[in-house]
């Protein structure tokens, strides 16, 4: 076990450039007190400790999504095609990145949404000194889970952040809150309970309901730190942000080269191939004309019953060699050029090959001709279909699919 560092980033720093942060010791037991300093202070701290980044909800938004599929690469693939329609900005602009599947309520996925700069701001300084941090965390989902009967807030200087559901919440200034409390829940029926750090001066009684105030919390980051529980919030070092991808993103030249080199060498063979196939016919009909000829010039001579053998086994030989595999690529395009004549209703819009797969889109008119295509797939032996996306909207179906050689 590793000590941990905890920082609280903001977008935008103290006056004096002064973030909170704290040391957490890996021995049980052992309190957490934050602390202030400049970020580059802190991130000199960070060798050898895992490092867990908290920022501010407001900058996070907090949603659910249902989609066809329970592993969390799938649903972060199909989060935001199923989304772009509740969002303002661009999804290529966004950052998705998804909870526990099936934690929300009635079995929906959660998801966290924030935008790529300011991911890329946050983890800059980071990157720059070589550091990857273990988790990111909005603050909203590092208040205590909400009970039945109340739901959990933070009140620091400038901000209150509430948690009203496992994965859901909303972050507003102190005068703010309010109007906010009124749109979560209009008819006032649930009470909140607010932890209240020393320097907030707002008079909450100016809220206009009950509130349960826990005072004297020293700074944000003692009360998040205190009740951050990983499995009940969400990561967002997802996708392109996850340790993972940094390290394809590292190989990324490399794989492109290899690919290339693939690309190249699947078109040599086929090339050889084509060319052997070509010679083999020339050499067996060469042959047929060359015993035709001799048995008409040398009848009893030219072929003996002990060579017809080896005759054979030669022309077997190259017969065989002309008659090589097909590369995985056009393997793949016979397979699916096959599929989509037997299955209308289906419409290729773009693919890919790499790594030995076929990666496609496609419309069709309804969910049924994308069963009809799994089922024609299901009784084949020269390829297989994984389906990763599949979304229904107004105007057809929306499918992603893999097809790998068999």
């Amino acid at each position: 076990m590793r000590d941990t560092l905890y920082i609280q980033l903001r977008d935008v720093a103290a006056a004096d450039g002064r973030l909170a942060y704290a040391l957490a010791s890996a021995q049980p037991g052992v309190g957490v007190q934050s602390q202030q300093g400049t970020l580059e202070t802190i991130l000199a701290l960070a060798a050898g400790r895992r490092v867990v980044l908290f920022v501010p909800g407001t900058a996070v938004r907090l949603t659910t999504v249902q989609v066809p599929a329970r592993a969390a690469a799938k649903i972060l693939q199909a989060a935001p095609y199923a989304l772009e329609d509740q969002l303002a900005e661009d999804v290529d602009t966004l950052h998705f990145a998804v909870g526990a599947p099936g934690a929300g309520d009635g079995g929906a996925h959660p998801v966290a949404i924030t935008s790529r700069a300011r991911m890329d701001a946050w983890l800059a300084p980071l990157r720059a000194r070589g550091i990857r941090p273990d988790a990111l965390v909005p603050e909203t989902l590092c208040l205590p889970t909400p009970e039945g009967d109340h739901w959990t807030g933070l009140a620091e200087p400038g901000r209150v952040t509430v948690r009203t559901g496992p994965y859901s919440g909303f972050a507003c200034a102190p005068d703010d809150l309010a109007t906010y409390l009124q749109i979560a829940d209009p008819e006032s029926r649930v009470p909140l309970r607010l932890f209240v750090t020393r320097e907030v001066e707002f008079d909450f009684s100016r809220v206009g309901r009950p509130l349960e105030l826990l005072p004297g919390y020293a700074s944000a980051l003692e009360v998040v730190t205190r009740h951050w529980q990983p499995a009940s919030s969400i990561n967002l070092l997802q996708g392109g942000y996850s340790e993972a991808e940094d390290w394809q993103r590292l190989a990324l030249p490399w794989r492109l080269a290899g690919v290339l080199a693939l690309a190249w060498l699947a078109i040599a063979v086929a090339h050889q191939a084509t060319a052997a196939w070509r010679t083999g016919r020339e050499l067996a009909a060469l042959t047929a004309a060359n015993f035709e000829r001799c048995q008409k010039v040398f009848p009893r001579d030219c072929v003996r019953e002990e060579l017809m053998p080896a005759v054979i086994e030669q022309q077997t030989r190259l017969l065989r060699g002309g008659a090589a595999s097909r590369a995985p690529l056009f393997q793949l395009l016979g397979s699916l050029n096959a599929a989509l004549a037997a299955n209308p209703g289906l419409t290729l819009e773009s693919l890919q090959f790499r790594e030995g797969a076929l990666y496609l889109s496609l419309t069709g008119s309804d969910l049924q001709t994308l069963e009809s295509l799994r089922t024609w797939y299901g009784s084949r032996r020269d390829a297989q279909l994984q389906v990763e996306a599949a979304n229904a909207g107004a105007t057809g179906v929306q499918i992603r699919l893999k097809l790998t050689p068999v």
